[in-house]
Order: structure tokens, then sequence, then C-alpha cells
């Protein structure tokens, strides 16, 4: 998708699958594949000491969201998702000069060496602000509510209030795993790891893929 600023396109947004030394898609042929792999060794081997906060993230990275300048080709901004497709690093960010944006491939690059798909300006946009709003977080609660879903089979989540950042807020605590959802009937007091989920002051705080800490 072409990001169009008065009558000029400028930017364009491709979305691929991370490249994995291992894989050979059906786009590859022997020479691509041998191209691939060399590419592969020489990225994993520079990139981690230019981004020290996403370093031990960049391994989990399966669908990498991209955003090239048009005229340069250049890449720009670039956002990893994981399988389940959230967002765990964007770039450049704070220190990290970036994966894809700290090398010299270019747009057709991506396009002849991966299978790529354009994604919408808008798309980009919605993941690169949302990773702001979600952070490592771990709590002791033990005044919560325990309620159910009939999603999936069935579902226990948790709510309770916690002061963050200097205000009341309620917090949504949602489970990874259904064991750990078993186990919140049998304790008064617990702690708890999750990614927390903020929109704002005004909505409920969120805290997500929740594990309980023993």
């Amino acid at each position: 998708m072409l990001y169009v600023s008065g009558n000029f396109m400028t930017t364009t947004y491709i979305q691929f699958d991370a490249p994995k030394s291992d894989n050979q898609t059906a786009k590859d042929g022997l020479i691509k594949t041998a191209l691939k792999k060399a590419l592969i060794g020489i990225l994993t081997k520079i990139t981690p000491k230019a981004n020290p906060d996403f370093d031990d993230k960049i391994d989990e990275v399966q669908y990498w969201l991209v955003e090239c300048d048009n005229e340069t080709g250049i890449p720009e901004r670039e956002i990893g998702l994981d399988k389940e497709g959230r967002v765990i690093l964007k770039m450049p960010f704070k220190d990290n000069y970036g994966y894809w944006t700290d090398n010299n491939l270019l747009l057709n690059d991506f396009k002849e060496y991966f299978i790529v798909s354009e994604i919408s300006r808008d798309s980009f946009e919605q993941n690169w602000e949302l990773f702001d709003k979600i952070s490592n977080f771990e709590i002791e609660v033990s005044d919560f509510e325990c309620l159910s879903t009939v999603v999936d089979g069935g579902h226990i989540y948790l709510t309770t209030e916690i002061n963050y950042k200097g205000q009341q807020r309620k917090l949504i605590i949602y489970f990874a795993d259904k064991l750990d959802e078993q186990k919140v009937k049998e304790r008064g007091k617990l702690k708890l790891s999750g990614r927390l989920f903020d929109e704002g002051s005004q909505q409920s705080l969120s805290l997500l893929d929740t594990k309980l800490i023993d």
C-alpha cells in the first residue's frame, strides 16, 4: 500500500515471514536459497549488537512489517510480530537501530528474496503505536473477583482495582493457560506476570497472557 502525500506516493508498507536459515519456500530456487542463507548469516551476526533491548526478541519474530521509502527503497521503520501476531519489537526505537533498517537491503531486494505482501499505512501505524501501550508487568493481588466466559469452552478471568501511576484503575486479567485459570480458585493471594495493555486513563487496564508465579 502506498502512502500518498499531496500528489506524491512516498512510502510502501510490506509484510513477510521472518526468514529462517533452514527454510526454503516455493519461491526459492537453489541459488536463491543459498543467497538467502548467506544473507541471514550476515544479519544474525551483526544486528544484535545494534539492538540492545531486542537482541533476545529477534529470534521470536514470526512476521515482519517494514516501511520503505518509495523513491530510494530504503527501509525506514520495522515491526516484529510473534507467532500469535503480537507486537514484540519496533525499530528504530531508543538505542535500537534496527534489524532491516540497519543493513543494505532495499524494497526490491525484499520482493526478490522473500514472499512479500503489501499492507496499509493504517495497519502499520496501529501496530507501531500498540507497542507503546503494552509493557511487561508483575503484580500481587488478593482482592479480586473471578468471572467466566463461554468462549472456547469457557475461560476464567479476574477483575480487580489497582493504583497505577497514581490513579485508581480497573484491571482485567486474562490467563495464557487454562491450568492457571483453575489454580486461582484455590488461592487467596496471587503473584502474576503478563503483558499490560493501557489504552488510556479512561479505559480499563488489561493484563494479557498472564501466568501465575509460584
